[in-house]
């Protein structure tokens, strides 16, 4: 089969590589159907979080081939999506909720693990791991619960965002857009989309959002304007750079939350005095895990979709091209969707 594969540090290549098979009885083996390329996959290619040779990529639709003995909630011939994470479901964290720090699971595409840019993948603990796909829909309607919507989500859940309030997020990547697709379904008054790139933006109005063009205004003045001098009750920041984490922090106002999405290349300065008085929370890391079902549910009914953030479809043939796409940012791209 094909498969996206890390060579080293800032080197990945479309190659030939062994189709997998069961290994352990909680395995799936499923045929990828589309997967998808994540601002993260960038981080892996250029920081080198991932073993040479190994395939790389964690967002996924496919159809169950083949599952282990143990696997009962899922069979073959199941369309499936998946989360980015596979967790055993039995340990500390898994019975505390808090998945992605599951000690004997791990991410597909990094750290030794095989990834899903390819023909076929595993899918171990696939049970926990796996969720079948409603007649109704299509991969296109579920390929970002698992990852980028999930992880909007947590920002959005971790600053309990609620009725009237209103959430400023830094960054209008795929992240970011999906949180802003979000807030509205918690009750948020108003919410404000910050970035530098107008075609990123105009994504943002287009699920209901104010925005602000950073490079062309102040966001910190600007927020505080639109809030009367309070500041936002709730920030997300989804962009990953000093710059952007400072600003959200900055909006946010006295007694309010702030959360970090955003994968941070780099130790980052703030001076906390400034907000020590302000009974101010920040929290920040993986997404939630926790609401895939129920965000496809959401989905199958209606209440909103992420389509409009794929702007780019590929074969999996063409996974270099896509990739130069994505990286630059070209042709007004937010998601490439590849298929084997």
């Amino acid at each position: 089969m094909k498969a996206v594969i890390f060579n080293g540090t800032g080197d990945i290549s479309l190659k030939d590589a062994p189709e997998p098979v069961i290994e352990k009885p909680d395995d799936a083996i499923i045929r990828i159907t589309a997967t998808s390329i994540c601002g993260s996959d960038i981080h892996t290619k250029y920081k080198g979080n991932q073993d040479p040779g190994k395939i790389i990529g964690h967002e996924y639709c496919g159809i169950v081939i083949e599952a282990g003995v143990n696997v009962h909630g899922i069979k073959t011939g199941d369309r499936v999506t998946g989360r980015p994470v596979f967790t055993c479901g039995q340990c500390y964290y898994c019975r505390h909720g808090q998945h992605s720090l599951c000690v004997e699971g791990g991410i597909f595409g990094v750290l030794g693990n095989q990834g899903v840019q390819a023909g076929y993948a595993r899918i171990p603990f696939a049970d926990n791991t796996l969720v079948r796909i409603p007649g109704g829909l299509q991969d296109e309607d579920v390929i970002f619960a698992g990852d980028i919507l999930s992880t909007g989500l947590s920002g959005l859940l971790r600053t309990h965002v609620g009725l009237g309030d209103t959430v400023a997020i830094f960054g209008a990547g795929p992240v970011g857009l999906c949180a802003a697709a979000y807030a509205p379904l918690l009750g948020a008054g108003l919410v404000i989309v910050v970035d530098i790139l107008d075609y990123r933006l105009d994504a943002a109005k287009g699920f209901g959002a104010v925005t602000i063009n950073a490079s062309m205004e102040d966001p910190v003045a600007r927020i505080r304007e639109m809030t009367g001098g309070i500041g936002a009750d709730a920030g997300i920041e989804a962009a990953g750079s000093e710059a952007t984490i400072n600003a959200c922090i900055k909006s946010t106002r006295r007694g309010g939350q702030a959360s970090i999405l955003g994968l941070i290349d780099k130790p980052f300065l703030f001076d906390l005095r400034k907000r020590f008085y302000d009974i101010f929370t920040l929290s920040m890391g993986f997404g939630d895990q926790n609401h895939v079902e129920d965000l496809i549910r959401l989905i199958e009914a209606g209440k909103f979709s992420l389509r409009p953030l794929i702007t780019h479809n590929y074969t999996l043939s063409e996974a270099m091209a896509a990739y130069d796409v994505f990286e630059k940012r070209e042709g007004g791209c937010i998601k490439v969707i590849m298929r084997p």
